[in-house]
């Protein structure tokens, strides 16, 4: 190779920071959107920058309003940024077959989702923009039932032939390094609307029945990573011997992508309990959102 790269101190220097390579790569469909998508060596799953607008159905028009990339560029968004959306803008240096491409986290997606959807429940889209909101919402809603990580990893195959430790690092990136003292994360309405459904009268966190826990696990904890991330919770917070825990699940799950993840899931779950009449009707609402057969029991009716 020609130029400066002959120089031996500047090749030292270049190969301590030589971009991290690709390990596999190919389209990963998401709905309607077929994405081109990396992996790299690390197992850092990475979105190709130019693609990131048709995730969320933008169109490719029309200049950034601001410093940041187009997608996210309208003066309209900006104030519903979070610095660790900004932080993932700074995007990804990777090699492919001695190419260096320029990409972003994968974790960029659910983060951009959020930015649409908290300036469309604060009344500021404009028209065009409310539609980019409504795939925002279905895409995060795909996302709380299969994280974006576990989607790329499974349809370019790097759980299988690659990495034998990929789940498991991936369920681990919910959990909190230490666990968090204890904050209120089911609201009220969630129970509210529990208790209307199961047609109970009010209840508090001193006398709800068991059969809430189930409900809980069933439908806001093992929709998350098809079950894996409440089963480590499991292991890691155990019952004792009188069948009670140490500490709630929730409280083990970090800030960064577990309780994200885990508060849309409780919202989605509010949202359906509240356009449901009853068990049955709130049974079926729920598995067209997970995209499950589900058969119902005329009985109940």
């Amino acid at each position: 190779m020609n130029g400066p790269l002959n120089n031996p101190l500047k090749n030292k220097a270049l190969t301590t920071n030589k971009p991290p390579k690709v390990w596999g790569k190919g389209p990963v469909r998401i709905f309607n959107s077929e994405l081109d998508c990396y992996i790299l060596e690390d197992g850092t799953p990475v979105l190709n920058k130019g693609k990131m607008m048709k995730a969320i159905g933008r169109a490719w028009k029309g200049a950034s309003r601001s410093e940041r990339p187009n997608f996210i560029g309208a003066k309209n968004l900006q104030p519903f940024i979070r610095p660790e959306l900004d932080e993932k803008l700074k995007g990804i240096e990777f090699s492919d077959g001695g190419t260096v491409i320029s990409g972003y986290h994968a974790d960029i997606l659910p983060l951009v989702c959020d930015v649409y959807l908290e300036a469309r429940t604060a009344g500021v889209l404009t028209r065009n923009q409310n539609i980019i909101a409504q795939n925002c919402e279905i895409l995060v809603r795909a996302f709380a039932r299969v994280g974006i990580t576990a989607l790329i990893y499974e349809q370019l195959g790097y759980e299988k032939h690659k990495h034998p430790e990929a789940l498991r690092l991936l369920i681990e990136s919910y959990l909190a390094e230490e666990v968090r003292k204890w904050a209120k994360e089911f609201p009220d309405e969630l129970f509210f609307q529990m208790d209307r459904l199961y047609g109970n009268p009010k209840t508090n966190s001193r006398n709800r029945p068991l059969y809430y826990a189930k409900f809980l696990r069933k439908y806001i904890y093992d929709p998350i990573e098809k079950g894996e991330v409440l089963s480590v919770l499991d292991q890691k917070n155990p019952k004792n011997e009188k069948g009670a825990r140490k500490n709630r699940h929730h409280s083990l799950l970090n800030q960064e992508k577990g309780l994200p993840i885990l508060r849309s899931q409780i919202w989605q779950i509010v949202a359906l309990l509240k356009t449901s009449a009853g068990k049955p009707q709130f049974e079926r609402a729920y598995a067209r959102l997970m995209g499950k057969d589900h058969q119902i029991s005329f009985l109940h009716e």
